[in-house]
């Protein structure tokens, strides 16, 4: 789209005519001029169109689409609130025949701008447009030091090669200095050898000329004396001499180069050093909302499926993956169950403890497990099935919850927000008993059970100024688990009276959903599937055992 100042009216334009609009019509899409704008003001098909002025566009288009995704020929004319969604006719009557809340679009649209809905996106675009400018600015930056570090390196470099060239003077100085120690060694013991050679030489010519002296003119007595008296002499050197032959070595020098050219193939090496951008950014709301804030009809019929068992343990909290994997929490042993809601076994984790509460977060592979009796948070790593660190809470934990980065754990009379990494960051205080389970709602306001109470009226906690809030007219029994969603609306189990109930926020009205009759006995926990197209509930039925009854959810 041009610029709002180069706009010339559409009507004068497909009439071969330029006149400058003064008006934009974000309906048609379009520029008019003042004559055209009345004449389009004037047409009843036209009367109640959005018009603003021309200067306003500036060159941004109203690229809204009002045509529907699976029927294209049809327009979008109305809202379905039970699934969040446009719809054209033909959607009504393929998909939301049994939906209660239809509207048409404009009667929906009424007081958009002081919704909830327009400010969290105001929010949310608000947050993005910031936050990607900060990662613009740091990655700038970023590469700015990347190059920096090139230059650091390179003079590193140089400054290990003239290191290296000096060392390898110094060394050459010394290896020199060694082949004239060894060779003044070797000339020393070479001279003491002649010396010695030389006394042996003179002392066998001495022999051999007196010998042949007298065995020529001497008598025969002289010559037999001769020979005794020279005997112990001679002896002496053939006895000595075989051994100072055999010491006689020839010595030379030689060089044997070092392997270090070939095993010096460089300098050194050149590695990457990543750190992050350290850049905080909050996902959409929606994105943040827990299992039930993804749709807004809520399930209110519930038809038993099948019923898995878990021997040997006794189930409280249940985490459930995308794909239906459920983490059981066990409260009689130290081992967390992982089925299938078919009932079969995948795995067994070994724990650090008993376990009670669970708080799943999926895109970080992660679940956050209480044990009460170590006082510590524990991770599982859902995708590998194994067991992670410890964070220490300040006092016994039951209930635990994730909202933004932060969570929060039930303790005896007492709600702590701890950080990921266990600093406390906040105690809240509420009735002292232990709050087995926490459930976040819209805003942040903290649903919560304590399973002792014998009689109570349903209630949350605001996280701002830790005030405890009555949401309902009737009274609860030993409430062992809530789960709010983002509507309000709260779902509760019973312990004792083994009751399942659903608090809708629209009339305040607390309707029981299942009772003993559709199977409940001594319930202690229950999530639903990430769709809402299953209930778990964890059941109690024998002293060592458990099971898991999972009903289709309509």
């Amino acid at each position: 789209m041009a610029k709002s100042l180069d706009m010339f009216c559409g009507t004068c334009d497909r009439r071969s005519r330029s006149t400058k609009a003064v008006k934009y019509c974000t309906d048609c899409e379009d520029g008019f001029c003042s004559e055209c704008l009345d004449f389009h003001g004037s047409m009843k098909v036209s009367s109640s169109h959005h018009v603003i002025d021309i200067n306003a566009v500036d060159g941004i288009g109203f690229n809204i689409s009002k045509f529907c995704k699976v029927h294209p020929d049809m327009v979008l004319e109305y809202v379905c609130s039970d699934h969040d969604t446009l719809c054209c006719r033909s959607c009504m009557a393929s998909d939301h025949r049994s939906c209660d809340k239809i509207l048409p679009i404009e009667v929906a649209a009424k007081g958009v701008k002081s919704s909830t809905m327009y400010e969290e996106i105001v929010t949310d675009v608000r947050t993005l447009n910031s936050t990607v400018m900060e990662l613009g600015d740091k990655k700038e930056k970023s590469v700015s030091t990347l190059d920096d570090s090139k230059m650091t390196v390179q003079q590193e470099v140089q400054y290990f090669q003239k290191r290296l060239q000096t060392r390898i003077q110094e060394i050459g100085v010394a290896l020199m200095c060694k082949v004239d120690k060894v060779h003044t060694e070797l000339s020393d013991n070479a001279k003491v050898d002649l010396k010695k050679i030389c006394d042996h030489r003179k002392q066998i010519r001495n022999i051999s000329e007196q010998f042949e002296s007298v065995s020529k003119h001497g008598s025969e007595s002289q010559i037999f004396m001769l020979i005794n008296n020279i005997k112990e002499e001679l002896n002496g050197l053939v006895n000595e001499f075989p051994k100072f032959l055999s010491s006689q070595k020839a010595a030379s020098l030689l060089y044997k180069e070092s392997d270090l050219l070939s095993v010096m193939k460089s300098f050194g090496s050149v590695e990457i050093k990543e750190t992050s951008l350290d850049i905080k950014y909050k996902p959409f709301k929606s994105q943040q909302a827990q299992f039930l804030q993804q749709q807004r009809k809520l399930p209110t019929k519930f038809q038993l499926d099948t019923i898995v068992e878990v021997p040997g343990a006794k189930i409280a909290g249940i985490g459930v993956t995308k794909d239906n994997r459920l983490f059981l929490c066990n409260r009689s042993g130290s081992k967390l169950f992982v089925m299938s809601d078919k009932g079969k076994q995948l795995a067994t984790i070994q724990m650090d403890g008993r376990q009670w509460g669970i708080a799943m977060d999926e895109d970080k592979h992660t679940a956050w497990v209480t044990l009460p009796d170590t006082a510590c948070v524990q991770t599982v790593d859902i995708f590998k099935m194994e067991k992670g660190r410890l964070i220490k809470v300040p006092g016994k934990c039951y209930g635990i919850a994730l909202f933004d980065d932060e969570i929060a754990v039930g303790g005896n009379g007492k709600i702590y927000i701890i950080s990921k990494t266990g600093d406390l960051k906040k105690t809240i205080n509420v009735e002292r008993k232990d709050v087995h389970s926490i459930s976040v709602g819209q805003k942040l306001q903290l649903y919560y059970a304590q399973g002792d109470i014998a009689e109570s009226k349903l209630k949350c906690v605001r996280l701002d100024d830790g005030k405890d809030i009555f949401i309902s007219t009737q009274c609860t029994n030993q409430v062992i688990e809530v789960k709010a969603d983002r509507l309000g609306n709260v779902y509760i189990l019973e312990h004792k009276a083994s009751n399942f109930k659903l608090f809708c926020s629209e009339d305040k009205s607390l309707k029981t959903m299942l009772t003993t009759k559709d199977g409940l006995i001594f319930p202690y926990g229950f999530a639903f599937s990430i769709d809402l197209s299953k209930l778990f509930i964890s059941n109690n039925v024998k002293y060592t055992d458990s099971e898991i009854l999972v009903y289709d959810c309509n």
